[in-house]
């Protein structure tokens, strides 16, 4: 039964390529009938306008007989040739070469009795479901015996293969258990703008609030300021944030192109020359009141 089911399935493949080849096509029209289509279509006008009045009749007549001398002129030409041969020939060869590739593909790598292979086997064997189970090695682990420095390697770990929800939750696991250095607030914050798709929200803004209060200078914390300012409409403030870690920054640091291009972008938007604003760095007043500027803007006017 197998047998036969693979040779119906094989015939109606070799039906399906074989048969535009094998029937005989529709004529094809030659370009000397395109050619006296379009010129008798021209008469057909021209007898219309001069009917109408829109021509004058000496015209109608030196243009009609015009028209008649190019339908004289023009030269018939042969219909396209129809190669038989040719085609019958190719299926030929598909009819004796895919069958017979098909045989000896099987009999190369196929068998009745090959041993199956189980989707969970092969399941164990996929990339994401090795990273997942790596994923849990490490929490059970960490489940035994916690540690900051774990749960921060997990945090990352997660975020290298874009989960972005339990790298939060290990971030977060990993500051109950005492984490609170600058690097620490600014990677949730992160993480946050992460989980948000570009967004810097009023959490995201909380956290990066806190890593700069443990470390004004703490790059990512004030490169997400500058864009939470400009999200609200604050662009020469933002400008001048970024500005503030532009001139902080030294030459080879990895930031400094994106920064750059966040100054051009913004200004641009905003119609002013960025070196007309003075750097200044981001104070804690100032955060208060854009977190508070975007917790009113998200919650909405009210009803």
């Amino acid at each position: 039964m197998l047998g036969l089911a693979f040779a119906l399935v094989t015939l109606a493949t070799l039906a399906v390529l074989l048969w535009p080849m094998l029937r005989v096509p529709a004529p094809l029209g030659t370009r000397t009938d395109y050619d006296l289509g379009v010129y008798r279509a021209q008469l057909a006008e021209l007898d219309a306008d001069a009917a109408r009045g829109l021509i004058a009749p000496d015209a109608a007549a030196a243009a009609r007989t015009e028209i008649q001398r190019r339908m004289l002129a023009t030269a018939p030409s042969p219909a396209p040739a129809d190669d038989r041969t040719a085609r019958k020939t190719a299926a030929i060869v598909i009819a004796v070469t895919l069958p017979l590739a098909a045989v000896l593909l099987y009999m190369a790598y196929g068998h009745p009795r090959l041993p199956g292979a189980p989707y969970a086997e092969r399941l164990k064997h996929e990339p994401a479901v090795i990273l997942a189970d790596a994923g849990a090695k490490m929490e059970t682990q960490l489940a035994a015996k916690p540690s900051i420095a774990g749960y921060r390697r997990l945090s990352e770990f997660y975020l290298r293969t874009n989960d972005v929800a339990h790298a939060a939750t290990a971030q977060k696991r990993a500051m109950e258990l005492g984490a609170d250095t600058a690097a620490d607030w600014a990677d949730l914050g992160e993480i946050s703008v992460l989980a948000a798709q570009g967004a810097v929200g009023p959490d995201a803004l909380t956290s990066f609030a806190q890593a700069l209060k443990r470390e004004p200078r703490e790059p990512r914390a004030r490169f997400y300021v500058g864009l939470a300012e400009a999200e609200i409409g604050h662009a020469r403030r933002a400008v001048a944030i970024w500005r503030d870690l532009e001139r902080d920054s030294k030459a080879d640091a990895p930031w400094l192109p994106v920064l750059r291009g966040q100054i051009e972008a913004v200004s641009k938007a905003g119609k002013f020359d960025p070196t007309t604003v003075p750097p200044e760095a981001p104070s804690v007043a100032t955060l208060d009141q854009a977190i508070a500027a975007m917790a009113n803007a998200m919650s909405g006017p009210a009803k």
